[in-house]
Protein backbone atom coordinates (compact mmCIF):
# COMPACT_ATOMS: atom_id res chain seq x y z
CA UNK A 1 0.00 0.00 0.00
CA UNK A 2 1.21 3.36 -0.81
CA UNK A 3 2.26 5.91 1.83
CA UNK A 4 -0.85 7.96 0.79
CA UNK A 5 -3.15 5.32 1.55
CA UNK A 6 -1.49 4.64 5.32
CA UNK A 7 -1.58 8.97 5.82
CA UNK A 8 -4.98 9.23 5.17
CA UNK A 9 -6.08 6.12 7.15
CA UNK A 10 -4.10 7.31 9.73
CA UNK A 11 -5.63 11.15 9.73
CA UNK A 12 -8.97 9.63 9.65
CA UNK A 13 -8.56 7.38 12.70
CA UNK A 14 -6.85 10.30 14.71
CA UNK A 15 -10.11 12.63 13.71
CA UNK A 16 -12.70 9.85 14.64
CA UNK A 17 -14.46 10.33 17.63
CA UNK A 18 -17.35 8.31 18.15
CA UNK A 19 -21.07 9.87 18.60
CA UNK A 20 -22.30 7.58 21.51
CA UNK A 21 -20.58 5.77 24.31
CA UNK A 22 -19.39 2.51 24.01
CA UNK A 23 -18.08 -0.50 25.95
CA UNK A 24 -14.70 -1.96 25.46
CA UNK A 25 -13.00 -5.11 26.83
CA UNK A 26 -8.73 -4.71 26.25
CA UNK A 27 -7.48 -7.28 23.73
CA UNK A 28 -4.99 -8.47 26.31
CA UNK A 29 -8.17 -9.54 28.44
CA UNK A 30 -9.87 -11.15 25.36
CA UNK A 31 -6.76 -12.94 24.43
CA UNK A 32 -6.22 -14.56 28.07
CA UNK A 33 -6.69 -17.72 29.40
CA UNK A 34 -9.33 -16.89 31.46
CA UNK A 35 -11.82 -15.25 28.69
CA UNK A 36 -11.36 -18.28 26.91
CA UNK A 37 -12.73 -20.39 29.67
CA UNK A 38 -15.78 -18.33 30.30
CA UNK A 39 -19.40 -19.78 29.32
CA UNK A 40 -20.92 -17.79 26.38
CA UNK A 41 -23.39 -16.48 29.77
CA UNK A 42 -20.29 -15.33 31.46
CA UNK A 43 -19.03 -13.23 28.28
CA UNK A 44 -22.51 -11.73 28.19
CA UNK A 45 -22.49 -10.57 31.71
CA UNK A 46 -18.90 -9.31 31.36
CA UNK A 47 -20.09 -6.74 28.25
CA UNK A 48 -23.42 -6.09 30.62
CA UNK A 49 -20.98 -5.15 33.42
CA UNK A 50 -18.60 -3.17 31.09
CA UNK A 51 -21.63 -1.15 29.62
CA UNK A 52 -21.73 0.16 32.86
CA UNK A 53 -18.49 1.65 33.11
CA UNK A 54 -17.97 5.55 32.29
CA UNK A 55 -14.64 6.16 33.96
CA UNK A 56 -14.86 6.32 37.67
CA UNK A 57 -17.80 4.01 38.91
CA UNK A 58 -15.68 0.69 38.50
CA UNK A 59 -16.79 -1.15 41.88
CA UNK A 60 -19.94 0.09 41.87
CA UNK A 61 -21.28 -2.18 39.13
CA UNK A 62 -24.18 -4.00 39.27
CA UNK A 63 -25.74 -7.64 37.85
CA UNK A 64 -29.11 -7.63 39.49
CA UNK A 65 -31.39 -10.29 37.99
CA UNK A 66 -34.22 -7.89 37.12
CA UNK A 67 -31.13 -5.59 34.91
CA UNK A 68 -29.51 -8.17 33.28
CA UNK A 69 -32.75 -10.35 32.63
CA UNK A 70 -33.79 -7.36 29.67
CA UNK A 71 -30.36 -7.72 28.14
CA UNK A 72 -30.89 -11.40 27.69
CA UNK A 73 -29.68 -13.51 31.09
CA UNK A 74 -32.97 -15.64 31.55
CA UNK A 75 -32.76 -17.47 34.99
CA UNK A 76 -31.44 -16.20 38.34
CA UNK A 77 -29.27 -19.82 38.44
CA UNK A 78 -27.79 -18.81 35.12
CA UNK A 79 -27.22 -15.18 36.47
CA UNK A 80 -25.20 -16.50 39.79
CA UNK A 81 -23.35 -19.05 37.97
CA UNK A 82 -21.83 -16.68 35.47
CA UNK A 83 -21.08 -14.40 38.33
CA UNK A 84 -19.26 -16.84 40.12
CA UNK A 85 -17.63 -18.34 36.60
CA UNK A 86 -16.07 -14.43 35.94
CA UNK A 87 -15.23 -14.31 39.90
CA UNK A 88 -13.11 -17.35 39.65
CA UNK A 89 -11.44 -16.53 36.34
CA UNK A 90 -10.60 -13.29 37.96
CA UNK A 91 -12.19 -11.10 35.20
CA UNK A 92 -14.41 -9.77 38.45
CA UNK A 93 -14.52 -9.08 41.75
CA UNK A 94 -17.34 -8.52 44.24
CA UNK A 95 -16.68 -5.38 46.13
CA UNK A 96 -19.83 -5.53 47.93
CA UNK A 97 -22.31 -8.45 49.17
CA UNK A 98 -25.94 -8.13 48.79
CA UNK A 99 -27.47 -6.60 52.62
CA UNK A 100 -30.24 -5.43 53.85
CA UNK A 101 -32.84 -3.14 52.65
CA UNK A 102 -32.22 -4.31 49.24
CA UNK A 103 -28.90 -3.30 48.72
CA UNK A 104 -27.51 -5.12 45.79
CA UNK A 105 -24.06 -6.09 45.11
CA UNK A 106 -21.83 -4.54 43.49
CA UNK A 107 -18.73 -5.17 41.02
CA UNK A 108 -15.58 -4.35 39.35
CA UNK A 109 -13.91 -5.39 36.46
CA UNK A 110 -9.79 -6.53 37.58
CA UNK A 111 -8.39 -4.87 34.42
CA UNK A 112 -9.48 -0.97 34.92
CA UNK A 113 -8.49 1.40 37.91
CA UNK A 114 -11.11 1.63 40.99
CA UNK A 115 -10.96 5.35 42.04
CA UNK A 116 -13.75 5.37 44.01
CA UNK A 117 -13.63 3.39 47.09
CA UNK A 118 -16.31 4.18 49.11
CA UNK A 119 -17.99 1.39 51.08
CA UNK A 120 -16.24 -1.21 49.19
CA UNK A 121 -14.55 -3.78 50.08
CA UNK A 122 -11.39 -4.25 48.35
CA UNK A 123 -9.25 -6.32 50.97
CA UNK A 124 -9.03 -9.10 48.39
CA UNK A 125 -8.74 -6.90 44.68
CA UNK A 126 -6.46 -7.84 42.55
CA UNK A 127 -5.29 -5.58 39.79
CA UNK A 128 -5.83 -7.96 36.36
CA UNK A 129 -6.14 -11.24 38.36
CA UNK A 130 -7.52 -13.25 35.44
CA UNK A 131 -3.04 -13.14 34.32
CA UNK A 132 -2.96 -15.41 37.05
CA UNK A 133 -5.75 -18.02 36.33
CA UNK A 134 -3.62 -21.91 36.24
Amino acid sequence: MSDRFYNYQKKYLKAYKPKHPYAAIEHRVIDSEAFSRATPTAIKLLNILTRQLNGSNNGHLQATFSYCRSRGIKSQTTLSNSIATLISLGLIYRTKSSGPRKQWAKYAVTWFPITDAKGLYLKGFVKDAFLNVP
